[in-house]
């Protein structure tokens, strides 16, 4: 179920050079903590924190009872549990700085616009640095997932670092979706930004592990190809989406689109090519490559 928005932009990109993130941290080994006790690492390629997603079960899919007042679609029921090994999360969407590290290193290519909304030199502008890349296609966001040693999260991944282990529609919980939690058109009070902000702009939106802007701001790019019949029969332990299809889902809502569709469980089908100024991701990699 493909959401009408966010205008596809044909501007042919151009070299750019964007600063990076002046923010550093050392790289914490796992081998001497428990696994509730550690802290988000930071990677070296590009600065990322990630959060560890401990290994477990939880509730996938639409929850009639907890949707946040909207209707489950029939690909996204029925409910049920899943078992995921544990994984690291990247706790902020990839911003335009880092993703032009990829690019600087010959290991991704620019993003097939360099503008966003209104702002016409999006990529380009020191001020944007820190905000999330968009107009990436699927082939490019996977590109720069598997630079840093990740890929793009699975479905089941990205449900449970922003669900956890209860049945929240949201990652921040029960209560609905206003300005102070998220970036979105929240409708008779109009958007909330007119365009995606920084990362981690919404604390108080955060899901239980501390995994920011997983609703709203930029829909995000994940690995699964797009089944509507593949909850009826998904395996229950480590899920890796249809082996094949002809869309990639996409998930979380983006600032240009309703409440509606920033719910966990919604997701959204887009032909791998497709890029939209309300596109962007983030990354993830096993715990025990």
């Amino acid at each position: 179920m493909a959401p009408q928005s966010a205008t596809e932009v044909l501007t042919p990109p151009l070299p750019t050079q964007i600063p990076p993130t002046q923010t550093q941290s050392d790289f914490n080994p796992i081998q001497t903590q428990k696994l509730e006790e550690l802290e988000p690492i930071v990677r070296d390629l590009d600065l990322m924190p990630e959060i560890l997603i401990p290994a477990g079960t939880f509730m996938m899919g639409c929850d009639p009872e907890n949707n946040g007042g909207v209707d489950c679609m029939p690909d996204i029921l029925p409910l049920h549990e899943v078992e995921l090994s544990a994984f690291y999360i990247d706790q902020f969407e990839v911003s335009n700085s880092q993703y032009a590290r990829c690019v600087s290193k010959g290991k991704c290519t620019e993003p097939k616009s360099l503008g966003s909304a209104e702002r016409p030199d999006y990529y380009l502008n020191p001020n944007y640095a820190d905000y999330p890349v968009v107009a990436v296609d699927w082939k490019q966001a996977d590109a720069y997932c598997r630079w840093v040693g990740g890929r793009l999260p699975t479905e089941a991944e990205w449900e449970k670092a922003a669900r956890g282990k209860d049945l929240r529609p949201y990652p921040w919980g029960f209560e609905p979706a206003e300005c102070s939690r998220a970036n979105f058109n929240s409708g008779t009070e109009g958007r909330c930004s007119q365009g995606t902000t920084r990362v981690g702009s919404y604390p108080n939106g955060a899901s239980p592990y501390g995994v920011m802007d997983l609703a709203g701001n930029v829909w995000e790019w994940t690995n699964d190809w797009y089944d509507w019949t593949y909850y009826q029969a998904s395996p229950t332990k480590d899920p890796l989406g249809p082996e094949t299809g002809y869309q990639r889902i996409v998930k979380g809502g983006a600032w240009d689109y309703s409440a509606n569709v920033m719910t966990i469980s919604y997701n959204s089908d887009h032909l791998p090519q497709e890029f939209k100024l309300s596109f962007g991701f983030r990354c993830t990699r096993a715990l025990n490559p």
